[in-house]
C-alpha cells in the first residue's frame, strides 16, 4: 500500500503544472479529484463539450476508466491493486472492478469543487440585455420554481450561450473556463436552510389573492450581486412583511406561530416572537428597556391590552407572566427580605404572596422553630422581652392549638400567663 501511495504522488505531480518554490500545491484529497492538479489538461480532455453545450450536466470524465488510465497520467494506479485512488470515482472499493458502485457526480456533499463565476448584476441589467440580446433576464429564466432544484444548471446556460444562440463576443457553452476559472480557489459550499427551518418556493409564488410574489421582494439585494459572497440570503425582515399582512397572508401563517418556518416548537422560545419577528408597529411605544421592570401598574390598569400579545404563544395570558414571574425575583425581595421584611408584607397584602407562593411554601420555613428562638434550653427564660416587643410575631404560631415543636404538647401563652380574652382569639 505504501509502495502504491508513493506512485499516486509521483503520477499526480507528472500531470501538474510547474510552479514557483513559493507556490504549495494544495493538501491532496484522496476521494476528490483536484481540478487544481489537472489544471494543464485542457477541459475537454476529460468533459466532453457537447454534453456540456446541450446543457446537460458534465459526465463523469470517459467511460471504462478512460481516458484516466493512459500512459501519461494514472496508466500505473489502473494496473495495481484496487486502493486509495479508487475512491476518487467508487466507494466503496471492492477486489471486483465491475462489482465497485460508482459515487454519484456530481458529488453530493454540497461542496463546489470548481464553483462558477457569476455576476447577478451583470445578467439582471435590463438595459443592457435589451441593448445586446433584445430581452431582459429574468430570474425564472435561470431558476426553475417546481420546489426540486432551484440552482440553475447547465441547460440554464445554454438557452443563451449555446453557439448557436450566443453572441459573438460572449462565452459559449464550450468555453468552460469562462465561468470555471482555472487555477487554486477555494471550494464553496451550497448555502442552504439550516437547522429545523422548512421552506418551500414553490408555495411562495403567489400570495393569498393569487398575486404574483416577486422574486426581489425576498432577494433584496440579488441584482447588485457581482459574485457568489454578494448574493446574500434574503432577511427575515422580508418575510415579516408579507407574513403579517392578512391580505397576502392567512393567519394561521403568522410569523408569530412557529410552526410556520420551523418544524417544531422550542421550549425556550419566550412568549413574544423575536423582535425582528415582528412589525416595526408590533411592540407598543411605551415597551423600552425599563418597561420589563415598571410593567406591573400597566398590566394592573388593563389586563386585557396585555392579553393581546401576550397569549399568542403560551396559551393564555397566566402562562405568559409565569415565564417571568415564576423564575424571576420582585425587586424587594433582596438579600434582607427572608430574615427582616416579609413578615409584615405578608401581614399587610396576603393576596400578593399567594400569587406565586402556596401554602406549602409558607409551611416549610414556618413549621420550623425560629432561629430568633436561640437554644432551646434558655430560650423559655428569655422569651418575654421579644414578646414585649412584638406580641403579634407570637400570636403567629402561639395560638390556641399550636403544638410543641417534635411534642404533642400544646405550646401557648395561657399555660403559663394569665392572657386576656381579647388575645385568645388573636392570631
Amino acid at each position: 500500500m505504501r509502495k502504491l501511495v508513493i506512485v499516486m504522488a509521483t503520477l499526480v505531480v507528472a500531470c501538474t503544472p510547474t510552479r514557483g518554490r513559493d507556490e504549495p500545491l494544495p493538501p491532496l484529497d484522496p476521494t476528490r479529484l483536484s481540478h487544481e492538479r489537472h489544471a494543464q489538461i485542457p477541459c475537454g480532455g476529460c468533459h466532453r463539450s457537447t454534453v456540456t453545450s446541450a446543457g446537460a450536466v458534465s459526465e463523469r470524465p470517459g467511460g471504462d476508466h478512460k481516458p484516466c488510465d493512459d500512459g501519461a497520467c494514472h496508466k500505473q494506479e489502473f494496473l495495481s491493486p484496487p486502493g486509495l485512488f479508487c475512491r476518487v470515482c467508487h466507494d466503496p472499493i471492492t477486489i471486483t472492478p465491475l462489482a465497485a458502485p460508482l459515487r454519484p457526480y456530481p458529488s453530493d456533499d454540497l461542496w463546489q469543487s470548481l464553483p462558477p463565476v457569476f455576476s447577478h448584476r451583470r445578467h439582471m441589467n435590463a438595459t443592457r440585455m435589451e441593448r445586446q440580446v433584445g430581452f431582459h433576464v429574468a430570474c425564472v429564466d435561470c431558476h426553475t420554481r417546481d420546489g426540486a432544484r432551484v440552482t440553475p444548471d447547465h441547460a440554464a446556460c445554454a438557452r443563451c450561450h449555446a453557439a448557436e444562440v450566443a453572441l459573438p463576443n460572449g462565452p459559449r457553452m464550450e468555453d468552460c473556463a469562462s465561468c470555471h476559472k482555472p487555477g487554486a480557489r477555494p471550494r464553496k459550499r451550497m448555502r442552504l436552510i439550516r437547522d429545523d427551518l422548512h421552506f418551500s418556493h414553490e408555495r411562495h409564488q403567489t400570495d393569498r389573492k393569487n398575486q404574483p410574489i416577486r422574486c426581489e421582494a425576498c432577494h433584496t439585494s440579488t441584482t447588485q450581486a457581482r459574485g457568489y459572497d454578494d448574493h446574500a440570503a434574503p432577511r427575515i425582515e422580508s418575510c415579516v412583511g408579507c407574513h403579517d399582512d392578512i391580505d397576502r397572508t392567512p393567519y394561521g401563517m403568522r410569523m408569530r406561530i412557529c410552526e410556520t418556518c420551523h418544524k417544531a416548537r422550542v421550549s425556550s422560545v419566550t412568549t413574544l416572537a423575536p423582535r425582528n419577528h415582528l412589525p416595526a408597529s408590533e411592540r407598543p411605544l411605551d415597551h423600552t428597556i425599563a418597561f420589563r421592570r415598571d410593567h406591573a401598574e400597566v398590566a394592573g390598569r388593563d389586563a386585557a391590552r396585555c392579553a393581546t400579545c401576550h397569549t399568542q404563544m403560551s396559551g393564555n395570558s397566566r402562562q405568559a407572566c409565569d415565564e417571568c414571574h415564576q423564575t424571576m425575583l420582585p425587586s424587594d425581595h433582596r438579600i434582607t427580605w427572608r430574615e427582616l421584611d416579609h413578615g409584615a408584607e405578608a401581614a399587610a397584602d396576603r393576596n400578593r404572596c399567594a400569587s406565586c407562593h402556596v401554602v406549602e411554601f409558607c409551611s416549610a420555613c414556618h413549621a420550623q422553630r425560629p432561629r430568633s428562638h436561640g437554644l432551646r434550653g434558655t430560650f423559655r427564660e428569655e422569651h418575654g422581652r421579644l414578646a414585649r416587643i412584638n406580641v403579634r410575631a407570637c400570636l403567629t404560631c402561639h395560638v390556641a392549638d399550636y403544638p410543641g415543636y417534635a411534642t404533642d404538647q400544646i405550646v401557648s401563652c395561657a399555660e403559663c400567663h394569665e392572657v386576656p380574652q381579647d388575645l385568645r382569639s388573636r392570631r
